[in-house]
């Protein structure tokens, strides 16, 4: 599995599995959410200077799930196909090993080679 930036091209796909009604059962918001407010957001989150948004790429490329990484929040969904095969516990490591571990008492990635090194830490230990 690998982590990838999100791009415009990814709009349909996150659209699809944010709308899915197992992941709207799972969200802070249960609402459907309609597609000119999807794209507005997706816009406006790949113009950050760190989007912290990825797609998740089982080895075969196929697309399972989506990470988004806020300062010390991190959301994640897997896309409907592909639950309860262990991809959440994959993507979650992936990301800890990927962008680092949080210092005891610290907002501060711990990996010098980390995009996050200059934002709040995103994992607890």
């Amino acid at each position: 599995m690998q982590l990838r930036p999100a791009t415009p091209d990814d709009a349909q796909r996150l659209f699809d599995w944010r709308n899915d009604d197992v992941t709207r059962q799972m969200s802070v918001s249960p609402d459907p959410v309609d597609w000119d407010g999807h794209v507005a957001w997706l816009s406006a989150r790949l113009e950050r200077a760190a989007p912290g948004l990825y797609i998740a790429e089982a080895d075969t490329g196929d697309a399972v799930g989506s990470v988004r990484i806020d300062g010390d929040e991190i959301s994640y969904t897997v896309a409907p196909a592909h639950r309860g095969k262990g991809v959440a516990t994959a993507m979650l490591v992936l990301a800890r090993a990927e962008f680092g571990e949080k210092e005891p008492g610290s907002n501060a990635a711990t990996r010098p080679r980390s995009p996050w090194r200059q934002r709040p830490g995103i994992w607890s230990n």
